[in-house]
């Protein structure tokens, strides 16, 4: 597995391919330096720890979330890849500064258990449950989820 590393990919690399591919650019995988890959000129970054599979005790992609979007300003988009199994996480994933958020768990458990309408079940559930957690925090749409939605652990508000 670790042959699969190319440990001279730089920056430049970054540079090179944002020129050559003239669109939009996310970098995936970011958990430190979001900063260096939109300096590089990518648009967009995904959070993502690879399931935790690559570095043991890695944090939760959500952890890190309003971290890097402080660290990447308002502009470039900020995608959550991980962790999300219900609506709940994709309303906190928004309320720390996400744009979006990949599923990637619950589309594999749901496409090998019930094919297309496995998908679609699980489709339906996790929008159910979005619409029904910013219903219960007071909110008409996701435009409207702030930080202030969201409790961290070891932190009271007051």
């Amino acid at each position: 597995m670790w042959g699969q590393f190319d440990r001279s990919v730089t920056w430049r690399d970054v540079e090179w391919l944002e020129r050559e591919w003239n669109g939009p650019l996310a970098i995936k995988g970011v958990m430190g330096d979001a900063r260096g890959s939109i300096k590089s000129g990518a648009t967009g970054v995904m959070i993502s720890n690879h399931g935790g599979r690559q570095l043991n005790g890695a944090p939760a992609p959500a952890h890190q979330i309003a971290a890097i979007r402080e660290a990447v300003g308002d502009a470039p988009d900020v995608i959550c890849d991980g962790g999300i199994r219900r609506g709940s996480d994709i309303v906190k994933a928004i309320a720390l500064g996400a744009m979006a958020c990949s599923i990637g768990r619950p589309y594999l458990y749901g496409l090998p258990a019930g094919g297309e309408a496995g998908l679609d079940r699980v489709l339906t559930l996790l929008s159910e449950e979005l619409e029904g957690t910013m219903a219960l925090a007071g909110v008409n749409d996701s435009a409207s989820l702030a930080r202030r939605h969201v409790r961290e652990r070891g932190r009271s508000k007051g």
